[in-house]
């Protein structure tokens, strides 16, 4: 790339920039040095294999969507609803230098033990204080993941139960938590903020952090009381039938729940 006259002569990359015509002076410089950042920024968005490199992010994994439907399971009377949190690995947070002495990361495409934590919160008719809610909570480890490979972890709530309590479909508020390997990624930072990358694992009635933390206190004191109802697929007797499913991860099986 160089200047002459004027014109800004810019060797094409495969990034696909190339300006044969004339400008003035200043602007051609500016473009070339955009030309130059384009081409670094491709190239480094490329790994030794060939793949797109990890987006940064605050967190290691984060929730990309959430869905609810309602589904039959094994021939049951009720339908159940379900809850899919689709996540994504961007980063291995052990993927760096190691100290002395320490031992070499194995594979930083991988995250291994990503635990995932859904707390739904229903409203129940006539309700007017927290404390009359109904909290449903449930964990699910998930053994790895692959960086930029979405996967998704289904959590049912029995029919028998939505019958019961007459829960609709959808919760009128939810939250996910996500820890890997036993650090918690964080929700909100030291301003108060709500870290980008949470916006889909909050419901948006608590995305300020002071309605979280009463929403967060109130289930803590009060989802044990449902303990077990939320499951998470592998404790299901019989296979959720609808064919929309997604494969599910490898999970670490725990029966106990958060």
């Amino acid at each position: 790339m160089f200047l002459s006259a004027g014109f800004c002569i810019c060797q094409p990359f495969s990034g696909g920039i190339n300006l044969p015509f004339p400008m003035p002076p200043v602007r051609a410089l500016c473009a070339c040095l955009l030309a130059s950042c384009l081409s670094l920024n491709w190239a480094f968005a490329q790994n030794a294999g060939g793949e797109a490199a990890a987006p940064l992010g605050k967190n290691p994994v984060f929730v990309r969507d959430v869905k609810f439907m309602q589904t039959k399971i094994g021939g049951q009377e009720n339908p159940w609803n379900r809850m899919q949190v689709e996540l994504q690995a961007s980063f291995n947070p052990e993927a760096k230098a190691p100290a002395d002495g320490a031992k070499k990361l194995l594979n930083k495409q991988w995250v291994d033990k990503v635990k995932v934590t859904v707390t739904q919160i229903y409203k129940p008719t006539g309700a007017k204080d927290m404390a009359d809610f109904s909290y449903y909570r449930a964990s699910a480890t998930i053994l790895t993941l692959e960086l930029l490979k979405p996967r998704s972890v289904m959590f049912y709530l029995p029919g028998d139960i939505v019958k019961r309590d007459r829960l609709r479909k959808e919760p009128d508020a939810y939250y996910v938590q996500v820890e890997v390997n036993g650090t918690e990624a964080q929700i909100f930072d030291d301003k108060g903020q709500m870290v980008p990358d949470q916006a889909v694992a909050l419901h948006k009635s608590i995305h300020k952090k002071e309605f979280f933390s009463n929403a967060k206190d109130m289930a803590d004191r009060s989802a044990s009381a449902n303990a077990g109802m939320l499951r998470p697929p592998y404790m299901l007797l019989s296979y959720d039938p609808l064919q929309v499913v997604p494969p599910a991860p490898e999970f670490i099986r725990e029966e106990a729940s958060r």
